[in-house]
C-alpha cells in the first residue's frame, strides 16, 4: 500500500496544496477516496446480520458448525458477546478462509469475503498524518 506521501504525489490535483503546505487541503484530498485496509474490528451477531448479505444464513452455518468444531464453537460464543469477536484479526481472518475452503466446507466462500469485508476499513489521514510524512520540523518537504 502506498505511504501518505507516495498517495499525495500520485494525485496531481493536490500539487497546489502540497507546494502552499495546505495540511488541511492535503489530507482533506486523501480523505475524499481513502484506501481500505485491514483493522481491528470487534463485531457481533447483530452486526454480521446487518452488514452482511447473508448474514442470517452465515450465522446459521456457524451455529450449526458449532456442535462439532471447537473453533467455531468458541468464535459463536464471543460472537454473542456484546463485544463481539475481532474479525481483523489475521488468525481470524484465515479461519473464515479455512470454513469456506476445508474438507466439510461451512461457508461459502463469498459468506467468508462478506465476513472478512467486515474488517476492511477506510484509512482517514488526519493533518498531523500529513505533517509527519510531507514535512521535516523545520519545515521543508521530506
Amino acid at each position: 500500500m502506498p505511504t501518505i506521501k507516495e498517495r499525495i504525489l500520485a494525485i496531481t490535483t493536490l500539487a497546489p496544496a502540497r507546494v502552499a503546505r495546505n495540511l488541511d487541503a492535503l489530507a482533506a484530498g486523501l480523505n475524499t477516496a481513502p484506501p481500505k485496509v485491514l483493522s481491528i474490528r470487534f463485531v457481533n451477531a447483530q452486526t454480521i446480520l446487518s452488514e452482511c448479505a447473508d448474514g442470517a444464513n452465515i450465522l446459521a452455518s456457524l451455529d450449526g458448525a458449532s456442535n462439532t468444531n471447537n473453533t467455531v464453537k468458541y468464535a459463536m460464543r464471543t460472537l454473542v458477546q456484546d463485544k463481539g469477536l475481532n474479525v481483523g484479526d489475521p488468525v481470524i481472518q484465515s479461519l473464515f478462509d479455512t470454513l469456506a475452503t476445508g474438507l466439510i466446507p461451512v461457508l461459502t466462500k463469498d459468506q467468508a469475503a462478506q465476513l472478512k469485508a467486515l474488517a476492511m476499513m477506510s484509512q482517514v489521514v488526519t493533518r498531523g498524518d500529513v505533517e509527519a510524512a510531507m514535512y521535516n520540523p523545520d519545515g521543508t518537504e521530506k
